[in-house]
């Protein structure tokens, strides 16, 4: 597949406001990118104005499922500029999913080139304000006019954006209460869960639903054979922090490989902790909690960047019973390593390497 492709651009609309604090994902850009893919090969890419896209009824992602996305923000810079965040591994596991839900080989270059452009292109929308980012969602389904199961020979590719806010509202970070039902399943060892596919998300929808009915804020999963070990949340990874270790869970083939959590564990030795990549037995750490043994725990990803968690509410099925184990901590640690992310995320503090991208 080319590197790079020819984009006609469409007659830009004003750009969308941020006024006060956004609610994720419903304040959208005026604008998108489009590219059709047919038989590997890019064709009609256009940055158009925002509105519906055509699909028909016989497209066979609403029938099978073919389709991935990423997760990624740009940040206003404290020189004005505009910056997105870790680029090159959001790319690079587009791709991978891509291969894992065998669809188009789309190249990290044509990733890049084209986010590059649309970015540049909708710049002007970029909020300013402190914790405040233009979330960016790359998205690439199977588009064949065929109703018969096999792998997609036509694709459509898109980039679309909307205004991010602070994900605690008021201010205050607050630690989440999680459920562990340890009936839910998220993934299993040579399924999709390292792979960013919609499919993945529907099926956390449902656990996601039972934890919010009985007041917890999300859903934390245990490893599919054995329900023993953590894998992740729905849409974030784990951390453990034990006096000067910071532990999350080994990639297993099961948990998506989160760039928020690749970036913590590279700014770990910043705050005096050794990073860890291991097995973390859920009962011994719920032990560990309530004895004392534990200093912080918390979760990452691109939408919240980093959460405390203070509560963790233990079912053995959706019937059982509930056991409540509280974390006591003021995590410190935590919000750190929060407001390092946020300082390099927008420009106050220097980046290590080539985490932002300068559009």
């Amino acid at each position: 597949m080319k590197s790079s492709i020819n984009i006609s651009k469409c007659t830009k609309l004003p750009p969308v406001k941020c006024e006060g604090n956004p609610k994720f994902g419903t304040q959208l850009a005026p604008h998108y990118l489009r590219v059709d893919i047919v038989d590997g090969e890019p064709h009609d890419a256009a940055i158009l104005q925002y509105g519906p896209t055509n699909l028909g009824p016989a497209a066979s992602v609403l029938h099978y499922g073919q389709s991935i996305f990423e997760g990624m923000k740009a940040y206003r810079q404290k020189d004005g500029s505009v910056g997105i965040f870790r680029m090159d591994l959001h790319s690079q596991r587009f791709q991978k999913s891509a291969e894992k839900m065998a669809m188009v080989s789309f190249s990290p270059e044509l990733f890049e080139f084209c986010l590059k452009a649309y970015v540049d292109f909708e710049s002007e929308s970029v909020p300013s304000a402190e914790d405040t980012s233009l979330y960016l969602r790359p998205l690439l389904f199977a588009n064949d006019e065929v109703i018969k199961l096999g792998p997609g020979k036509r694709f459509t590719f898109l980039i679309m954006s909307s205004l991010a806010g602070r994900y605690f509202t008021d201010g205050e970070i607050k630690p989440a209460k999680v459920l562990v039902n340890k009936e839910f399943v998220r993934a299993f060892p040579g399924g999709t869960g390292e792979a960013k596919t919609a499919g993945n998300y529907a099926a956390s929808l449902a656990p996601q639903a039972h934890a919010m009915k009985l007041g917890a804020d999300q859903v934390l999963y245990l490893d599919a054979r054995e329900h023993k070990y953590i894998d992740e949340l729905g849409g974030m990874n784990f951390f453990v922090i034990k006096g000067n270790e910071l532990i999350t869970p080994k990639l297993n083939g099961a948990i998506l490989n989160g760039v928020t959590r690749r970036s913590i564990l590279e700014l770990a030795p910043a705050f005096g902790l050794n990073p860890k990549e291991e097995p973390i037995e859920f009962e011994k750490l719920m032990s560990e909690i309530e004895s004392g043994k534990i200093d912080e725990v918390f979760a990452c990803g691109t939408a919240v960047t980093v959460c405390p968690l203070g509560q963790f509410m233990i079912q053995e099925n959706s019937n059982d019973s509930i056991r409540l184990v509280e974390l006591k901590s003021d995590f410190s640690k935590t919000k750190s390593i929060l407001n390092r992310l946020s300082q390099i995320q927008r420009g106050v503090e220097p980046a290590p390497g080539d985490w932002i991208f300068k559009v």
